[in-house]
Protein backbone atom coordinates (compact mmCIF):
# COMPACT_ATOMS: atom_id res chain seq x y z
CA UNK A 1 0.00 0.00 0.00
CA UNK A 2 2.30 2.67 0.58
CA UNK A 3 4.61 1.64 -2.62
CA UNK A 4 1.27 3.04 -4.51
CA UNK A 5 1.05 5.99 -2.16
CA UNK A 6 3.14 8.42 -3.12
CA UNK A 7 2.47 9.16 -6.65
CA UNK A 8 -0.81 10.14 -6.35
CA UNK A 9 -0.39 12.38 -3.78
CA UNK A 10 2.84 14.47 -4.86
CA UNK A 11 0.65 15.09 -8.28
CA UNK A 12 -2.39 16.08 -6.23
CA UNK A 13 0.36 18.86 -4.91
CA UNK A 14 1.35 19.15 -8.21
CA UNK A 15 -2.01 19.78 -10.04
CA UNK A 16 -2.47 22.55 -6.84
CA UNK A 17 0.49 24.20 -7.04
CA UNK A 18 -0.75 24.31 -10.94
CA UNK A 19 -3.96 25.51 -10.57
CA UNK A 20 -2.66 29.01 -8.16
CA UNK A 21 0.46 29.69 -10.27
CA UNK A 22 -1.82 29.78 -13.41
CA UNK A 23 -3.80 32.83 -11.30
CA UNK A 24 -0.36 33.84 -9.58
CA UNK A 25 2.03 34.09 -12.77
CA UNK A 26 -0.34 35.74 -15.03
CA UNK A 27 0.48 38.05 -17.87
CA UNK A 28 0.47 41.14 -15.82
CA UNK A 29 2.66 39.65 -13.18
CA UNK A 30 5.13 38.38 -15.45
CA UNK A 31 5.98 41.40 -17.40
CA UNK A 32 5.96 43.33 -13.67
CA UNK A 33 8.56 40.76 -13.10
CA UNK A 34 10.22 41.08 -16.34
CA UNK A 35 10.94 44.66 -16.13
CA UNK A 36 11.77 44.24 -12.36
CA UNK A 37 14.18 41.66 -12.82
CA UNK A 38 16.04 43.24 -16.25
CA UNK A 39 15.84 46.68 -14.14
CA UNK A 40 17.42 44.88 -10.75
CA UNK A 41 20.01 43.07 -12.03
CA UNK A 42 21.05 46.36 -14.57
CA UNK A 43 21.32 48.81 -11.22
CA UNK A 44 22.72 45.57 -9.55
CA UNK A 45 25.96 45.77 -11.75
CA UNK A 46 26.06 49.44 -12.33
CA UNK A 47 26.30 48.93 -8.52
CA UNK A 48 28.98 46.58 -8.02
CA UNK A 49 30.99 48.06 -10.67
CA UNK A 50 31.46 51.60 -7.88
CA UNK A 51 32.03 48.93 -4.65
CA UNK A 52 35.38 48.05 -2.83
CA UNK A 53 36.25 44.76 -1.68
CA UNK A 54 34.22 44.48 1.97
CA UNK A 55 33.52 42.17 4.70
CA UNK A 56 29.76 43.85 4.45
CA UNK A 57 29.69 42.61 0.99
CA UNK A 58 30.50 39.05 2.17
CA UNK A 59 28.02 39.45 4.63
CA UNK A 60 25.33 40.25 2.86
CA UNK A 61 25.86 37.44 0.09
CA UNK A 62 26.06 34.84 2.89
CA UNK A 63 22.89 35.95 4.96
CA UNK A 64 21.34 36.35 1.39
CA UNK A 65 22.19 32.71 0.55
CA UNK A 66 21.65 31.37 4.43
CA UNK A 67 17.66 32.49 4.02
CA UNK A 68 17.54 29.79 1.46
CA UNK A 69 19.57 26.86 2.62
CA UNK A 70 16.73 25.75 4.56
CA UNK A 71 14.31 23.64 2.45
CA UNK A 72 10.89 22.96 4.31
CA UNK A 73 9.91 18.63 4.52
CA UNK A 74 6.14 18.48 2.48
CA UNK A 75 5.46 14.55 3.98
CA UNK A 76 2.00 15.02 2.29
CA UNK A 77 0.52 12.74 4.72
CA UNK A 78 -2.89 13.17 5.64
CA UNK A 79 -4.64 12.95 8.87
CA UNK A 80 -6.42 9.75 8.32
CA UNK A 81 -2.17 8.55 7.82
CA UNK A 82 -2.41 8.36 11.73
CA UNK A 83 -4.84 5.21 12.00
CA UNK A 84 -4.85 3.39 8.67
CA UNK A 85 -0.59 3.34 7.88
CA UNK A 86 0.02 2.24 11.36
CA UNK A 87 0.58 -1.39 10.41
CA UNK A 88 2.46 -0.12 7.55
CA UNK A 89 4.59 1.51 9.30
CA UNK A 90 8.22 -0.31 8.44
CA UNK A 91 7.20 -0.63 4.89
CA UNK A 92 7.35 3.92 4.52
CA UNK A 93 10.65 4.05 3.94
CA UNK A 94 10.34 4.68 0.36
CA UNK A 95 7.46 7.12 0.81
CA UNK A 96 9.70 9.05 2.81
CA UNK A 97 12.32 9.28 0.61
CA UNK A 98 10.65 9.81 -2.55
CA UNK A 99 8.91 12.89 -0.50
CA UNK A 100 12.39 14.09 0.59
CA UNK A 101 13.46 14.39 -2.87
CA UNK A 102 10.20 15.93 -4.18
CA UNK A 103 10.88 18.08 -1.17
CA UNK A 104 14.84 19.27 -1.75
CA UNK A 105 13.49 20.10 -5.40
CA UNK A 106 10.76 22.52 -4.38
CA UNK A 107 12.90 24.80 -2.76
CA UNK A 108 15.87 24.75 -5.19
CA UNK A 109 15.01 27.14 -7.71
CA UNK A 110 15.00 29.74 -4.75
CA UNK A 111 18.02 28.65 -3.86
CA UNK A 112 19.66 29.08 -7.17
CA UNK A 113 17.90 32.26 -7.48
CA UNK A 114 19.84 33.72 -4.08
CA UNK A 115 23.12 31.68 -5.55
CA UNK A 116 23.23 33.79 -8.52
CA UNK A 117 22.78 37.04 -6.84
CA UNK A 118 25.64 36.33 -4.46
CA UNK A 119 27.73 35.17 -6.89
CA UNK A 120 27.70 38.53 -8.63
CA UNK A 121 28.13 40.00 -5.29
CA UNK A 122 30.79 38.28 -4.57
CA UNK A 123 32.80 39.10 -7.89
CA UNK A 124 34.27 42.06 -5.46
CA UNK A 125 37.20 41.24 -4.47
CA UNK A 126 36.99 36.95 -4.84
CA UNK A 127 38.51 34.56 -7.18
CA UNK A 128 37.23 31.52 -8.93
CA UNK A 129 38.62 29.42 -5.54
CA UNK A 130 36.71 31.22 -3.29
CA UNK A 131 33.95 31.25 -4.92
CA UNK A 132 33.78 27.67 -6.02
CA UNK A 133 34.54 27.00 -2.23
CA UNK A 134 31.40 29.12 -0.94
CA UNK A 135 28.80 27.66 -3.90
CA UNK A 136 29.91 23.87 -3.12
CA UNK A 137 29.43 24.69 1.23
CA UNK A 138 26.01 25.86 0.20
CA UNK A 139 25.14 22.88 -1.57
CA UNK A 140 26.34 21.26 1.60
CA UNK A 141 24.80 23.32 3.61
CA UNK A 142 21.35 23.16 1.71
CA UNK A 143 21.82 19.06 1.95
CA UNK A 144 22.88 18.48 5.29
CA UNK A 145 20.27 21.08 6.62
CA UNK A 146 17.18 19.89 4.79
CA UNK A 147 17.89 16.22 6.46
CA UNK A 148 18.24 17.64 9.37
CA UNK A 149 14.47 19.63 9.33
CA UNK A 150 13.17 16.72 8.22
CA UNK A 151 14.77 14.41 11.14
CA UNK A 152 14.12 16.87 13.68
CA UNK A 153 10.18 16.25 13.39
CA UNK A 154 10.94 12.99 15.01
CA UNK A 155 12.29 14.19 18.26
CA UNK A 156 11.51 15.72 20.97
CA UNK A 157 13.71 19.16 19.67
CA UNK A 158 12.04 22.56 18.92
CA UNK A 159 12.03 22.51 15.12
CA UNK A 160 11.86 27.12 15.92
CA UNK A 161 15.05 26.96 17.70
CA UNK A 162 16.74 24.23 15.47
CA UNK A 163 16.12 26.68 12.65
CA UNK A 164 17.77 29.62 14.18
CA UNK A 165 20.38 27.75 14.91
CA UNK A 166 21.32 26.08 11.53
CA UNK A 167 20.51 29.58 10.08
CA UNK A 168 23.29 30.97 12.16
CA UNK A 169 25.87 28.65 11.72
CA UNK A 170 24.90 28.79 7.94
CA UNK A 171 25.84 33.00 7.88
CA UNK A 172 28.65 32.22 10.08
CA UNK A 173 30.09 29.18 7.88
CA UNK A 174 29.91 31.09 4.71
CA UNK A 175 31.60 33.95 6.11
CA UNK A 176 34.35 32.03 7.01
CA UNK A 177 35.04 30.37 4.22
CA UNK A 178 35.20 33.62 2.32
CA UNK A 179 37.90 34.71 4.72
CA UNK A 180 39.92 31.64 4.19
CA UNK A 181 39.65 28.52 2.74
CA UNK A 182 40.54 26.21 5.70
CA UNK A 183 37.37 27.31 7.95
CA UNK A 184 35.62 24.99 5.35
CA UNK A 185 36.97 21.72 7.71
CA UNK A 186 35.15 23.76 10.81
CA UNK A 187 32.02 24.14 8.71
CA UNK A 188 31.97 20.27 8.05
CA UNK A 189 32.76 19.80 11.68
CA UNK A 190 29.62 21.67 12.63
CA UNK A 191 26.95 20.40 10.53
CA UNK A 192 28.05 16.69 11.20
CA UNK A 193 27.74 17.38 15.16
CA UNK A 194 24.39 18.65 14.33
CA UNK A 195 22.93 16.01 12.14
CA UNK A 196 24.83 13.22 14.50
CA UNK A 197 23.09 15.30 17.93
CA UNK A 198 19.45 15.25 15.78
CA UNK A 199 19.91 11.70 15.04
CA UNK A 200 20.52 10.42 18.46
CA UNK A 201 16.95 12.23 19.57
CA UNK A 202 14.99 11.02 16.94
CA UNK A 203 12.03 8.31 17.72
CA UNK A 204 12.40 4.74 17.46
CA UNK A 205 9.27 4.56 16.08
CA UNK A 206 7.59 7.11 13.92
CA UNK A 207 5.77 9.86 15.81
CA UNK A 208 2.93 10.07 13.48
CA UNK A 209 1.15 12.78 14.85
CA UNK A 210 3.61 15.34 14.73
CA UNK A 211 4.41 14.16 10.69
CA UNK A 212 0.58 15.21 9.96
CA UNK A 213 0.70 18.56 12.39
CA UNK A 214 4.42 19.25 10.26
CA UNK A 215 2.19 19.11 7.23
CA UNK A 216 -0.70 20.85 7.61
CA UNK A 217 0.94 23.59 8.75
CA UNK A 218 3.75 23.53 5.63
CA UNK A 219 0.39 23.61 3.57
CA UNK A 220 -1.62 26.12 5.75
CA UNK A 221 1.79 28.60 4.91
CA UNK A 222 2.26 27.54 1.30
CA UNK A 223 -1.89 28.77 0.99
CA UNK A 224 -0.73 31.96 2.96
CA UNK A 225 1.50 32.83 0.47
CA UNK A 226 -0.85 31.98 -2.49
CA UNK A 227 -3.18 34.43 -0.58
CA UNK A 228 -0.95 37.43 -1.03
CA UNK A 229 -1.94 36.80 -5.04
CA UNK A 230 -5.33 35.45 -5.32
CA UNK A 231 -8.15 34.24 -3.21
CA UNK A 232 -7.37 30.71 -1.75
CA UNK A 233 -10.41 29.06 -0.17
CA UNK A 234 -8.71 26.26 1.50
CA UNK A 235 -7.01 28.28 4.29
CA UNK A 236 -8.09 27.98 7.79
CA UNK A 237 -9.86 31.39 8.57
CA UNK A 238 -9.25 32.68 11.85
CA UNK A 239 -9.58 36.34 13.47
CA UNK A 240 -7.47 37.76 16.14
CA UNK A 241 -7.64 41.11 18.22
CA UNK A 242 -4.98 43.90 17.78
CA UNK A 243 -5.44 46.68 20.04
CA UNK A 244 -3.17 48.89 18.02
CA UNK A 245 -6.19 48.73 15.40
CA UNK A 246 -9.11 49.73 17.46
CA UNK A 247 -8.91 53.32 16.86
CA UNK A 248 -9.61 52.27 12.99
CA UNK A 249 -13.18 50.86 14.62
CA UNK A 250 -15.31 53.56 15.36
CA UNK A 251 -18.31 52.69 18.09
CA UNK A 252 -21.69 53.16 15.25
CA UNK A 253 -24.40 54.93 17.20
CA UNK A 254 -27.69 56.82 16.10
CA UNK A 255 -28.44 56.49 12.49
CA UNK A 256 -24.95 54.75 11.67
CA UNK A 257 -26.68 51.74 13.54
CA UNK A 258 -28.73 51.05 10.83
CA UNK A 259 -29.32 48.90 8.08
CA UNK A 260 -27.45 51.43 5.43
CA UNK A 261 -24.26 52.03 7.57
CA UNK A 262 -23.99 49.00 9.88
CA UNK A 263 -22.81 46.39 7.14
CA UNK A 264 -19.31 49.17 6.21
CA UNK A 265 -18.62 48.98 10.47
CA UNK A 266 -18.51 45.13 10.04
CA UNK A 267 -16.56 44.97 6.60
CA UNK A 268 -13.77 47.35 8.78
CA UNK A 269 -14.26 45.05 11.83
CA UNK A 270 -13.87 41.81 9.59
CA UNK A 271 -10.91 43.59 8.14
CA UNK A 272 -9.23 44.91 11.42
CA UNK A 273 -9.92 40.91 12.77
CA UNK A 274 -9.03 38.87 9.98
CA UNK A 275 -5.94 36.97 10.98
CA UNK A 276 -3.76 37.32 7.49
CA UNK A 277 -5.14 39.88 5.64
CA UNK A 278 -3.60 43.22 7.44
CA UNK A 279 -0.12 41.72 7.60
CA UNK A 280 -0.37 40.53 3.69
CA UNK A 281 -1.57 44.04 2.74
CA UNK A 282 1.33 45.08 5.09
CA UNK A 283 3.75 42.88 3.71
CA UNK A 284 2.92 43.66 -0.51
CA UNK A 285 3.51 47.46 0.51
CA UNK A 286 7.02 46.77 2.18
CA UNK A 287 7.40 44.73 -1.13
CA UNK A 288 6.47 46.89 -3.25
CA UNK A 289 7.83 49.87 -1.62
CA UNK A 290 11.73 47.98 -1.27
CA UNK A 291 11.30 47.80 -5.26
CA UNK A 292 10.08 51.64 -5.58
CA UNK A 293 13.39 52.41 -3.35
CA UNK A 294 15.82 49.89 -4.90
CA UNK A 295 14.92 50.61 -8.96
CA UNK A 296 15.06 54.56 -8.22
CA UNK A 297 14.15 54.81 -11.93
CA UNK A 298 10.84 56.92 -12.64
CA UNK A 299 8.81 54.73 -15.10
CA UNK A 300 9.68 51.46 -12.89
CA UNK A 301 8.05 53.09 -9.43
CA UNK A 302 5.42 54.31 -11.39
CA UNK A 303 4.60 50.31 -12.81
CA UNK A 304 5.65 48.83 -9.64
CA UNK A 305 3.36 51.40 -7.29
CA UNK A 306 0.43 50.48 -10.22
CA UNK A 307 1.28 46.73 -9.55
CA UNK A 308 1.09 46.81 -6.45
CA UNK A 309 -1.75 48.55 -6.25
CA UNK A 310 -3.67 46.24 -8.26
CA UNK A 311 -2.59 42.97 -6.20
CA UNK A 312 -4.26 44.99 -2.95
CA UNK A 313 -7.74 45.91 -4.62
CA UNK A 314 -7.39 41.87 -5.56
CA UNK A 315 -6.98 40.98 -1.72
CA UNK A 316 -9.55 43.30 -0.93
CA UNK A 317 -11.99 41.83 -2.76
CA UNK A 318 -11.95 38.38 -0.93
CA UNK A 319 -13.87 39.89 2.54
CA UNK A 320 -16.97 40.53 0.50
CA UNK A 321 -16.76 36.47 -1.14
CA UNK A 322 -15.86 35.51 2.03
CA UNK A 323 -18.16 37.47 4.48
CA UNK A 324 -21.30 38.67 2.54
CA UNK A 325 -22.56 35.08 1.68
CA UNK A 326 -21.86 33.99 5.60
CA UNK A 327 -23.23 34.21 8.70
CA UNK A 328 -23.80 38.07 8.58
CA UNK A 329 -26.95 38.13 6.13
CA UNK A 330 -28.44 35.31 8.42
CA UNK A 331 -28.14 37.29 11.68
CA UNK A 332 -29.58 40.09 9.71
CA UNK A 333 -30.92 39.92 6.71
CA UNK A 334 -31.32 43.28 4.44
CA UNK A 335 -31.20 43.60 1.36
CA UNK A 336 -28.02 43.44 -1.00
CA UNK A 337 -28.02 46.35 -2.43
CA UNK A 338 -27.20 47.89 1.06
CA UNK A 339 -24.37 45.70 1.61
CA UNK A 340 -23.04 46.12 -1.79
CA UNK A 341 -22.41 50.05 -1.08
CA UNK A 342 -21.17 49.30 2.35
CA UNK A 343 -18.28 47.66 0.75
CA UNK A 344 -17.87 49.90 -1.95
CA UNK A 345 -17.52 52.76 0.71
CA UNK A 346 -15.09 50.37 3.05
CA UNK A 347 -13.06 49.22 -0.14
CA UNK A 348 -13.23 52.87 -1.66
CA UNK A 349 -11.67 54.51 1.32
CA UNK A 350 -9.36 51.58 2.47
CA UNK A 351 -7.30 51.72 -0.86
CA UNK A 352 -7.29 55.19 -1.25
CA UNK A 353 -5.21 55.06 2.03
CA UNK A 354 -3.15 52.30 0.53
CA UNK A 355 -2.94 54.56 -3.02
CA UNK A 356 -1.90 57.49 -0.41
CA UNK A 357 0.87 55.43 0.58
CA UNK A 358 2.27 54.40 -2.54
CA UNK A 359 1.89 58.31 -3.84
CA UNK A 360 4.51 59.51 -0.28
CA UNK A 361 6.97 56.63 -0.94
CA UNK A 362 7.11 57.56 -4.67
CA UNK A 363 7.18 61.45 -4.28
CA UNK A 364 9.63 60.99 -1.33
CA UNK A 365 12.26 58.81 -4.30
CA UNK A 366 11.31 61.58 -6.92
CA UNK A 367 10.45 64.81 -5.35
CA UNK A 368 10.65 66.33 -9.06
CA UNK A 369 7.40 63.98 -10.42
CA UNK A 370 6.05 64.80 -7.44
CA UNK A 371 2.52 65.74 -8.83
CA UNK A 372 3.16 61.84 -11.11
CA UNK A 373 1.51 60.74 -7.63
CA UNK A 374 -1.57 62.03 -8.18
CA UNK A 375 -2.21 58.73 -10.53
CA UNK A 376 -2.04 56.49 -7.58
CA UNK A 377 -5.28 57.25 -5.99
CA UNK A 378 -6.92 57.88 -9.10
CA UNK A 379 -5.58 54.08 -10.70
CA UNK A 380 -6.71 52.99 -6.80
CA UNK A 381 -10.40 53.98 -7.28
CA UNK A 382 -10.71 52.83 -11.11
CA UNK A 383 -9.33 49.58 -10.45
CA UNK A 384 -11.45 48.86 -7.38
CA UNK A 385 -14.77 50.07 -9.05
CA UNK A 386 -14.22 47.16 -11.61
CA UNK A 387 -13.04 44.13 -9.11
CA UNK A 388 -16.43 45.68 -7.10
CA UNK A 389 -18.47 45.08 -10.40
CA UNK A 390 -16.81 41.99 -11.11
CA UNK A 391 -17.53 40.90 -7.38
CA UNK A 392 -21.98 41.39 -8.07
CA UNK A 393 -21.66 39.88 -11.59
CA UNK A 394 -20.49 36.96 -9.81
CA UNK A 395 -22.86 37.17 -7.07
CA UNK A 396 -26.03 37.85 -9.34
CA UNK A 397 -24.51 34.33 -11.20
CA UNK A 398 -25.02 32.65 -8.43
CA UNK A 399 -27.95 33.81 -7.17
CA UNK A 400 -29.42 33.05 -10.45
Amino acid sequence: MPDNLFRPRVNEDIRRRSYYGKFIFNSHFLIFLTIAGGVFLYSLLGILQTLEPSVWLDLIASALVALFLLPGYRSLMKPADGIFLLPYERRMGTYFKNAGRYSLMLGISKAVAAAVIALLILTVGHGPVGITLFLLLSLIHYTVNFHIRKRVINTGVSIALTTVILFVMDILSLMLVLQHPAWLILSLVLLFAADRYVRGREYPALDWNAYIEHEEVQLNRYYRNVSMFTNVNHIDKQFKRRKYLDPLLWKPGGASFGKERMYEFLFYRTFARDHDLPMIILRLIILFGIVMVWMGNLYVSIVTGLFGIYVIVLQMSQIYSAQAYLLWPKVWPVDRSFIQKSYVTFSHKTVFSVSLVFGIIFAAIHPVFAYIALVFPLWGYLTNRVFSRTVYKKEQELSD
